[in-house]
């Protein structure tokens, strides 16, 4: 197995079972098999911009330096259009040759995603460059999807410089942009480290004096936890967040092994609610032993409990205030009754069925070798797929059961 489990004696019996395709298995446990197939998808997207020789070769380098371009003729499916900037994008992405951009569009453009259309001005075309077999992020936001936790446009697409294929991308809707515009936010905030705000972006008719109340509302959820234990801890959040959204994403990074998520989360103040709810980010990290600040620093804070790490404050009072922590695993046991197999099972052959046309044509997986986990193909792709799957069957069963009795 690739994860690190905490059984009781009986739960662990049946896992070992379910791992094992023994015959006695409870039928619930009975595993299943993945139809991994071409079921006559398309590339969905295909978006090209043109630059100077000079510019494109530039924009290969691996020297993690921000490129900004202005005026670039730009061609999203077809329709030729504007960009009034096209700007790379990311952290580490900014260190491999296939990078991430941000467009801003004089005009809207179409995206697709099977029978969904949807128009942007302004749309991120992630490398994935990072993301192993280019799974994990779209595998993460189908399951978040089930789960009512994430509803941003997303689909893969082909991306090209100059009329030169670099390969595969995700073309994904501006959390902003969704935030603002389609939930009516007066505030969106990404979360830094050590309870800070990296960034923040306002509706344009929204009084500053209520954008400061809202901003106030973060610092709030903070202080309160070195104030407040308990159901009055509880109800003080619940002033400023809506505390079963946040625990819900929390315990879907736990299933997951999401190594990177503290600094990788907006939070928006729902109108209807005047709370902040999660828009989450950046799935490429998934499915680790460890956290990024380690096994043995995040078990050392959170010793057993069903949280993966420990980089920040509010999710180590959850874990270590019992009130809170009991209506964690109330939210824990809702994410697993709404991600069964069945559930499951879809979710890993669309991503297949999605990905299929990307690996069949020669110029897009080609550019692999210049990403993270270097080459990959449709039989590296299935083989992940149908071992990740078991995996993940096997751990969602066994927290179904443990949950059951985790004392």
């Amino acid at each position: 197995m690739l994860f690190n489990l905490k059984p009781t004696l009986a739960s662990l019996t049946a896992i070992l079972l379910f791992c094992a395709g023994r015959g006695n298995a409870p039928p619930e446990l009975i595993p299943m098999e993945l139809n991994l197939a071409d079921r006559g998808r398309s590339i969905e997207n295909s978006i090209c911009f043109f630059t100077s020789k000079s510019e494109y070769e530039n924009l290969k380098l691996k020297e993690g330096i921000k490129k900004y371009l202005k005026n670039v003729r730009t061609i999203v499916n077809g329709d030729t259009l504007l960009a009034e900037e096209i700007r790379t994008r990311g952290g580490s992405t900014m260190l491999f040759r296939r990078k991430s951009y941000s467009f801003t569009l004089k005009t809207e453009a179409t995206l697709r995603c099977g029978e969904k259309r949807e128009k942007f001005r302004r749309f991120y075309a992630l490398s994935l460059s990072m993301d192993k077999n280019y799974t994990n992020n779209r595998m993460a936001y189908e399951m978040m999807e089930k789960v009512h936790l994430f509803g941003l446009f997303y689909s893969f697409g082909e991306l090209y410089i100059n009329g030169e294929s670099q390969g595969i991308c995700m073309v994904i809707e501006r959390p902003e942009d969704w935030a603002i515009k389609k939930k009516n936010s007066p505030l969106i905030i990404r979360r830094g480290y050590n309870e800070s705000v990296d960034k923040t972006e306002q509706g344009k008719t929204v009084a500053e004096q209520d954008v400061k109340n809202f901003a106030g509302y973060y610092k709030s959820i903070y202080k309160s936890l070195k104030k407040y234990n308990g159901e009055e801890l509880y109800n003080q959040l619940s002033q400023w967040i809506d505390l079963d959204n946040y625990m819900k994403w929390l315990a879907f990074n736990y299933l997951v092994r999401n190594g990177d998520y503290t600094d990788e989360v907006f939070l928006y103040i729902d109108p209807k609610i005047n709370k902040f709810r999660i828009i989450p980010w950046d799935y490429d990290d998934l499915f680790l032993t460890a956290p990024h600040e380690g096994k043995a620093e995040s078990r050392k804070v959170l010793g057993s409990k069903l949280i993966f790490s420990s980089e920040d404050v509010l999710d180590v009072k959850i874990a270590s205030d019992p009130y809170l922590y009991s209506n964690y695993l109330r939210n824990f046991k809702e994410i697993l009754d709404q991600l069964p197999a069945e559930t499951l099972k879809e979710v890993f052959e669309n991503t297949y069925s999605e990905l299929y046309p990307y690996y069949s044509k020669n110029e897009i997986i080609g550019m692999s070798a210049y990403d993270s986990h270097r080459e990959t193909n449709l039989t590296i792709l299935e083989k992940n797929m149908r071992s990740l799957f078991g995996q993940l069957e096997a751990l969602f069963n066994f927290y179904s059961v443990y949950l059951k009795n985790p004392n």
